[in-house]
């Protein structure tokens, strides 16, 4: 009796790690309060964060998107996880059923989250104009599927659409032929010289545009800060919108579209969500209590969303001093290096289930400081923001050292970890003086 009750009680903590791991994610975990998180759609460290966004402002819509709201001003596909800093939503896209409000800045339609659903890799709503809208992504392409309540709807494209202290600085939007537009967006905010180009593709054909907030344009192309561009379809059946993402110019995020021709929206969800199995896959624990399976497993998804890729697919990126480079020691180039909360405990991680990426991750560190003299302390889009005191990259590398990790050249990390270390700035001196910062020197 006793070992039947063992035998029992030992299949039974197996509970969780014995299925599938991406149902005890909840997105939505974190959005409330000061959690700064985003409940859209994203593959693991992808360029693209597709999400849905309030349109309000203040500390706590920093990732665009925040419980309490009842109203969603757009889609946008890049959006900052669990900071307090309030910059990207790149790139907004809104459903609307008629133009009645279409010139406005921002346009708030209300929903209701028991219309809201998501998962890893997907998210859903149905809005108060009773348009349902699905987003599902890829590393640098987003999947919109937009079920309109008629035969006629409208998308609206915002390249002047902003939260918090960003700003834009220019946008442009071309149509390139009856069902694709290109455009970018240039920002300025928490990062400076931002760019996000972009290049779109329609499943039916567009009936009718016109532009938005223009401050120059031709018949086909237009120009302006808080650009818009509206866009009619045929709606009597669903609308899928594939957007592409490139930081180095609309071309390239043509090509990237053009490769992305023959993915279909339920096949890219399906991949999205095979790729979070395998990520939650690697750390399994033993309990039945499934709300402590969903905040774990929740958690360790969140692991997954910084940094993030930077790069276009042939390694090429743009800083904000507009030099394009291109990245040779790895596979990609990852941004979004808030450092001084991740070396305690999130890199150590990495060392454990990110030992293949990892290399790429440092590798981004070192050309951050071939391409701005010192490791990086914060940066975002390849502008140093120099957030916080510290110098954060020295221990993450020391400690992937200490731990073997190859694919990274040594002894150049050495070289840029004692310069990082003897930087004349941000408190480095009185450090060096003290052991210690003084609250008074700086």
């Amino acid at each position: 009796m006793k070992y039947l009750i063992f035998l029992t009680t030992f299949l039974h903590s197996f509970f969780v790690s014995a299925q599938q791991l991406t149902k005890y994610v909840d997105p939505f975990l974190g959005t409330g309060g000061h959690g700064h998180v985003y409940p859209g759609a994203v593959v693991p460290f992808g360029m693209v964060q597709l999400s849905p966004d309030n349109g309000d402002e203040g500390w706590d819509w920093c990732a665009g998107y925040h419980y309490s709201s009842g109203a969603i001003a757009g889609f946008s596909h890049m959006h900052l996880s669990g900071t307090g800093i309030g910059d990207w939503c790149d790139i907004s896209v809104l459903p609307l059923t008629d133009t009645s409000n279409i010139r406005k800045e921002k346009i708030k339609i209300p929903f209701s989250h028991a219309d809201e659903s998501a998962r890893p890799g997907y998210y859903s709503v149905a809005l108060s104009n009773q348009i349902k809208c699905e987003l599902t992504a890829n590393e640098r392409t987003g999947f919109h599927r937009y079920t309109f309540p008629g035969k006629e709807g409208w998308l609206r494209f915002d390249m002047g659409f902003r939260i918090n202290w960003d700003q834009s600085t220019n946008g442009m939007l071309q149509m390139v032929n009856d069902s694709t537009i290109v455009g970018y967006r240039y920002s300025t905010g928490w990062a400076k010289g931002q760019k996000v180009y972009f290049a779109a593709r329609f499943s039916s054909a567009i009936k009718n545009y016109f532009f938005i907030d223009d401050t120059a344009h031709t018949a086909k192309r237009a120009d302006g800060k808080l650009l818009k561009l509206a866009l009619q379809f045929a709606t009597n059946k669903p609308l899928l919108v594939k957007v592409s993402l490139s930081t180095v110019s609309s071309e390239k995020a043509l090509i990237e579209l053009n490769k992305n021709n023959a993915q279909q929206f339920n096949s890219v969800s399906k991949a999205a969500e095979k790729l979070w199995e395998k990520e939650l896959q690697k750390i399994k624990i033993n309990t039945n209590n499934k709300e402590l399976a969903t905040k774990f497993y929740t958690s360790v998804y969140r692991t997954c969303l910084a940094p993030l890729i930077s790069n276009d697919a042939d390694g090429v990126y743009q800083t904000h001093d507009n030099k394009q480079l291109k990245f040779t020691k790895g596979k990609n180039k990852y941004t979004v290096f808030s450092q001084w909360d991740v070396f305690r405990a999130l890199n150590p991680l990495f060392t454990i289930t990110q030992t293949e990426r990892l290399p790429d991750m440092i590798n981004s560190m070192l050309q951050l400081y071939e391409d701005n003299g010192l490791l990086p302390v914060w940066d975002l889009s390849t502008w140093e923001t120099n957030t916080m005191t510290g110098y954060h990259s020295i221990p993450i590398i020391a400690d992937a050292i200490l731990k073997n990790i190859k694919g990274f050249d040594y002894n150049k990390a050495y070289k840029a970890m004692h310069k990082s270390a003897f930087q004349n700035q941000r408190g480095t001196p009185e450090y060096i003086q003290y052991g210690y910062l003084p609250q008074d020197k700086h």
